[in-house]
């Protein structure tokens, strides 16, 4: 009797217990406002970074020397600012000029290079998680060079939104994503790289 009660109260145990499973393992969809809510948050972080671009412009990108002097002399992890005097600041002879930095320009042409195709890929909704990790990369950098100069968490926020856009495929609403996915997931079924490119969307 008491073997079979036990058996029966194991039985009603492992039910709710498959429920459980079961429920957790059904994926989360986005509903159609959600994703379209998600693709204005991805314009807006695309155009902040934009904004960014027009005070350190090329040819000679000066308005960036600042703040490399600055993350060399404040940056939160130790060592950084050691990198960023022997490859930025490389040969500077001034605090407040890039006269004589002989690394300095084509490093913050790369930078700059960067910031735009983060622009560009967030804006138009192309390629977007690209962008979005190198927002990310770009985020993480400025928080530990700037966040002990500035309101600490003006960094980490930029941070978490570029993450926030790592995670849904904000490009697929509003975007060129939204031409480009079926068409890699259709060609990635054939080619790696199509399927990589895929992802990337």
């Amino acid at each position: 009797m008491s073997l079979s009660s036990s058996a029966s109260d194991r039985k009603r145990v492992a039910v709710p217990g498959a429920k459980e499973s079961s429920t957790t393992s059904t994926p989360i969809t986005l509903s159609e406002r959600s994703i379209t809510g998600f693709a204005l948050i991805r314009i807006f972080v695309g155009y902040l970074w934009f904004q960014q671009l027009f005070w350190k412009m090329p040819p000679d990108f000066r308005g960036l020397y600042p703040y490399i002097i600055r993350e060399s002399q404040h940056t939160i992890i130790p060592g950084y600012g050691y990198i960023l005097q022997h490859t930025f600041l490389t040969g500077c002879t001034s605090l407040s000029t890039p006269a004589g930095c002989t690394a300095f320009v084509p490093l913050a042409a790369g930078v700059w290079t960067a910031e735009l195709l983060v622009t560009i890929s967030l804006m138009f909704g192309l390629f977007t998680r690209f962008g979005a990790i190198l927002a990310t990369i770009l985020a993480v950098q400025l928080y530990v060079g700037l966040a002990y100069t500035e309101w600490i968490w003006t960094y980490g926020m930029l941070v978490l939104l570029a993450l926030a856009l790592v995670a849904v495929p904000a490009g697929r609403r509003l975007g060129v994503d939204q031409w480009l996915a079926p068409r890699l997931q259709a060609a990635g079924q054939h080619h790696r790289i199509a399927r990589i490119a895929g992802w990337l969307v």
